[in-house]
């Protein structure tokens, strides 16, 4: 009689917790180990931001003013004619699950003193040049995301961008200022790496090309070149599977 008790209670207890388990959502129900190889570290929902701060170098292949009347400036190419950049902005998420999509917006600062430049004409150098250069910029566009295995996250983005310049030339004797704008476009690419919590540091790099107006007598700015940089992002929360890990 004991044992036929305990066997009824036993299948009242099972169905009991059956029913409960029947009544929780998909989440709750899992009881074995999450595969967590092609799991993302982090949360990210839809029109939620993931903020991230830049800093690195520009290196200018292609710096030409074009004076009006006069021989093109130039900066001289070599290895050391790069400029410090710091930059911050945010990627919204709009869709995607495994794969994320959305928009991106970002303002960037670089700017250095005491850049070499030359004037020629026939190939010839006729004049050398001090130039300090100030640029800010705003760029965005769409972007695409994906966490990998171990929660490493790859992106790309591409889109126009805005420039704002301001540049000093001076050959020894005179000096010369000028403010422009223009605009152009970018696309960059990156890597980045889980930090404990809701962190991610990587490296990227960005390629842009833009066309500027210079105060009157100046003319043009043709400015190309490719960035290097150190990512730090934050904003997201860890999945709940991801908390004890």
């Amino acid at each position: 009689m004991t044992i036929a008790r305990s066997l009824r209670a036993l299948g009242l207890a099972a169905l009991a917790l059956a029913s409960a388990c029947a009544q929780l959502p998909p989440r709750a129900q899992r009881t074995g180990p999450v595969d967590q190889r092609f799991q993302r570290p982090l949360r990210w929902d839809r029109g939620q931001a993931l903020l991230q701060g830049l800093i690195g170098v520009a290196y200018l292949s292609d710096f030409q003013v074009s004076p009006d009347g006069s021989p093109p400036v130039e900066l001289q190419q070599d290895e050391t004619e790069i400029l410090p950049v710091f930059a911050g902005g945010a990627q919204w998420k709009l869709a995607g699950e495994r794969t994320d999509f959305g928009l991106e917006a970002y303002a960037s600062f670089s700017g250095r003193s005491d850049l070499e430049a030359f004037a020629s004409s026939g190939g010839t150098a006729v004049a050398v040049f001090d130039v300090d250069l100030l640029m800010l910029e705003l760029y965005g566009g769409p972007f695409v995301s994906r966490f990998l295995e171990n929660g490493v996250r790859i992106y790309g983005a591409a889109g126009p961008l805005l420039q704002w310049v301001g540049y000093d030339q001076s050959d020894g004797v005179d000096q010369e200022s000028a403010d422009g704008s223009g605009g152009g476009w970018y696309a960059r690419t990156g890597v980045e790496f889980p930090l404990p919590g809701p962190k991610l540091v990587g490296f990227g790099v960005r390629w842009s090309e833009s066309s500027l107006d210079l105060d009157p007598g100046f003319g043009d700015l043709d400015v190309s070149g490719l960035q290097l940089y150190v990512s730090y992002s934050y904003g997201l929360e860890p999945r709940r599977e991801f908390d004890d890990h």
